[in-house]
């Protein structure tokens, strides 16, 4: 589950009973680490982003370092996998490397990393630059960023350990090996300083959908977060991160895309939640938000009038989120969709799967796009926190628990035990 301010909708902030007080509380991130976990969840994951948006609306997207959240909440938590979000556009790969290889050793294998290159200029303003490079030049430098990681994680293990005090032998230096990389980006000399662990590496993910990020997820990765609002672009998706994945030889990385819902007991009073928060936007910021999203003024667009075909993405690149935008543009050209009826979706679609319904509903549709192979999963983005992340736990989970596609008790203790993928994952162990 994707942890977002206090929902991934925009204005859940702004309802009655919300808990946009608390965002500063580690308190409030452990509560939802735990009800993630009382849902047997595979990971808790936090988003991050390197900025403040200049839009006084009221919502704080970010607010804690998310290593440094989760390494509280890991001491609060048992069995729930932990991600963090990692910037290679702003992080160096000795540094990255540290904090995840101590998250690991800390949480005893729960951690895991997405590894983002950052979207806003805005961001890249905040260190030391005007504006952030180009999409292939930002994923080229992630290439090597995963590359210098993994050369590090494999540099120095727990085996090098002796602690032999009758012979003063500490450390067996012949298992320590220096790496030695020069590369475009970066130059690394040394071995890590913090020994990879019995639990071996963190787990990496990938969010995205651009071909170089598809390339990054093929070579690197063991999950994707992707975008896909309907099962033909999720299908597709995924068959394409599996060619490219034989490719390359390995094991195709999970395809996780993301998934919103609202759920209660009939239909009516999901669609009553729905509208609860759709109600706070305007139908002029409903525009705005559309506007930023597709690089382009919509202010002359007629509401009942066929939405035109937007840009090639190359036009607008600079402007846009390139999921986002190509999953808009998408719906535009396969739907036929008046500005009306593309209003009222992006309101809070943002082009992940969004699922109005009744528990039995929302399980149908979660069902057929694993059976049909349009993913491995999700990655759910709750609407609100904590109410609907509560709904989906609470309603949900047990029917999926029952219809046998969900576990009912965790089996492992690390974050690649719950996906299935070590095949030498240790017994449970608690604490």
């Amino acid at each position: 589950a994707l942890v977002y301010s206090t929902g991934l909708h925009p204005d859940s902030w702004r309802l009655p009973n919300s808990h946009v007080e608390e965002l500063g509380s580690i308190d409030f991130q452990i509560r939802m680490a735990k009800l993630a976990e009382r849902g047997k969840l595979d990971a808790f994951f936090l988003g991050d982003g390197q900025y403040i948006s200049e839009e006084g609306t009221g919502q704080i997207s970010y607010y804690f370092e998310p290593i440094t959240a989760l390494a509280a909440i890991s001491r609060e938590t048992e069995y729930i996998g932990l991600v963090s979000t990692i910037s290679s556009s702003f992080y160096e790969p000795y540094l990255a490397a540290r904090m995840l290889s101590s998250l690991n050793q800390i949480s005893q294998g729960r951690i895991g990393a997405n590894i983002v290159t950052s979207q806003f200029d805005l961001e890249a303003q905040n260190f030391s630059m005007d504006k952030l490079p180009p999409l292939e030049e930002r994923y080229h430098r992630a290439n090597e960023f995963i590359t210098v990681m993994k050369k590090l994680w494999g540099s120095f293990n727990t085996r090098a350990i002796i602690n032999d005090k009758e012979a003063g032998i500490g450390l067996d230096s012949n298992q320590i090996k220096a790496i030695k990389h020069t590369g475009e980006h970066f130059q690394v000399n040394g071995a890590i300083n913090i020994p990879t662990s019995e639990y071996g590496r963190p787990m990496l993910f990938q969010a995205g959908t651009s071909i170089p990020g598809r390339e990054i997820a093929a070579r690197h990765v063991e999950g994707v977060f992707s975008i896909a609002w309907n099962m033909r672009d999720a299908k597709d998706f995924r068959e394409d991160i599996h060619l490219r994945a034989i490719k390359e030889e390995r094991s195709a990385p999970l395809v996780l895309p993301g998934l919103t819902v609202y759920v209660d007991e009939t239909y009516d009073k999901a669609y009553a939640l729905k509208q609860e928060l759709d109600q706070f936007v305007s139908l002029e910021n409903r525009k705005k938000r559309l506007s930023k999203a597709i690089g382009q003024d919509i202010t002359n667009w007629e509401m009942d009038e066929h939405v035109p075909n937007l840009l090639a993405y190359e036009e607008v690149q600079q402007q846009v989120v390139k999921s986002v935008y190509i999953a808009v543009k998408n719906a535009v050209e396969t739907e036929e969709l008046t500005l009306r009826e593309l209003l009222e979706r992006f309101s809070t679609w943002v082009g992940h799967k969004t699922i109005v319904g009744t528990p039995d509903m929302v399980a149908d549709e979660m069902i057929e796009w694993f059976e049909e192979g349009a993913c491995d999963g999700f990655t759910l983005m709750p609407p609100t926190y904590p109410d609907l992340f509560e709904k989906f736990i609470d309603l949900v989970i047990p029917v999926l628990q029952e219809r046998g596609v969900f576990r009912k008790e965790y089996k492992h203790a690390t974050l690649k035990g719950h996906l299935g993928l070590s095949e030498h994952e240790e017994k449970i162990k608690r604490r």
